[in-house]
């Protein structure tokens, strides 16, 4: 039962962004555990960690709300103004280049 412990310890503990140290995992245990058997669970955990629960796909979302028109809205008017400075800057480059 301690080793699905330590595992399912490191988990949560991945899961929330911190990498897994033997103090961290040691300081969660509900009951002690020798630390050679810590050590060697918490390596073989590291050399191949398991996520507590499959991660499920993601797909692009359909529903779209007012922030994401406005958003949309800011892109488009950046890219037009972007294109319009690319326009510009091939123009100068065109006329500086001698012939």
């Amino acid at each position: 039962m301690s080793a699905q412990e330590i595992i399912r310890i490191a988990n949560e503990l991945s899961a929330k962004g911190i990498t897994p140290s033997t103090a961290m995992v040691k300081a969660r245990l509900s009951q002690p555990v020798p630390m050679a058997e810590l050590l060697k669970v918490l390596s073989q955990w590291k050399q191949q960690p398991q996520p507590t629960e499959p991660v499920p796909a993601t797909t692009p979302s359909t529903t779209k709300t007012p922030a994401d028109a406005v958003n949309l809205q800011q892109l488009s008017e950046q890219l037009n103004r972007l294109e319009q400075k690319v326009d510009r800057l091939t123009a100068l480059l065109l006329q500086r280049q001698p012939d």
